[in-house]
């Protein structure tokens, strides 16, 4: 299916992914990746699935951030006498309440920081006094040793979760696609979190895209590539007027022409 894919990015008009919140966020706040070598590749992406992923990164590292300065601030207080306003559960309860989250498939730890295994994440959703004892304050402190690969990791699960607006339409085993507005792409993830393919949706034949109710519109072109069913994903794109007829009609013949070729 690849002629169909390369060919659906290459004709897909603008969705103005630029424009988008993911996209301000990531240019506003790639600045935090500087230090870290392991995720420096994220620092200059375009790719709207690269701006994703980075995303996921970024908001990790500023919920690591924002944790410890908020329990390290209350226990000051706190040492200091200063025992009034809220008790430090409640501090911290409304704290990680703002912050997005993974919730995790190994237990009930919600994993606010995915750039550390499910081990340390229970330290941020609850064992905060770890935080300011040996030999944890050293290691969170200096963490690009001990940071890991968030994709590998968790796999398709942390794109499911609130660091990103994907919208999950389907779980194959441990494959699973998603939908992006902001793109207007549907992606397919595998099992160690990375893209196995996307359909960008809406070439520029089409002059007027319709976009209510995409989600039932999507799901037959999701379950016709699960099923390897190359016609039946191309009939469903075009009858659910996501691809113009024209567009396909020139990938089968282009189709047609490299397979007539072979047999030469």
């Amino acid at each position: 299916m690849g002629l169909l894919f390369d060919t659906l990015e290459k004709y897909q008009k603008n969705p103005g992914f630029g424009s988008s919140e993911e996209m301000s966020f990531y240019t506003s706040n790639r600045v935090v990746l500087e230090s870290l070598s392991q995720y420096s590749r994220f620092m200059r992406v375009e790719d709207p699935f690269d701006v994703i992923r980075a995303n996921i990164i970024i908001r990790a590292i500023i919920n690591k951030r924002s944790i410890e300065v908020a329990y390290a601030n209350k226990s000051r207080q706190i040492q200091n006498g200063d025992l009034s306003g809220l008790s430090i559960e409640e501090h911290m309860a409304n704290i990680t309440a703002e912050l997005p989250f993974a919730k995790s498939e190994k237990g009930n730890t919600k994993i606010y920081v995915p750039i550390f295994p499910y081990n340390l994440n229970t330290i941020y959703d609850g064992r905060y006094e770890l935080m300011l004892e040996a030999p944890y304050m050293s290691m969170l402190r200096n963490f690009e040793a001990i940071a890991i690969d968030p994709f590998d990791y968790y796999g398709p699960a942390i794109f499911d979760s609130y660091f990103t607006k994907l919208v999950m339409i389907k779980r194959v085993g441990e494959h699973r696609a998603f939908y992006d507005y902001d793109s207007e792409s549907i992606y397919f993830v595998d099992p160690q979190g990375r893209l196995d393919a996307k359909i960008c949706l809406f070439d520029r034949y089409i002059k007027r895209p319709d976009h209510n109710h995409m989600l039932s519109r999507i799901v037959p072109v999701v379950e016709s590539y699960y099923a390897q069913d190359r016609n039946e994903l191309e009939r469903v794109l075009v009858d659910n007027k996501l691809i113009s007829s024209r567009l396909i009609f020139q990938i089968q013949a282009k189709r047609a022409k490299i397979k007539q070729k072979a047999f030469r």
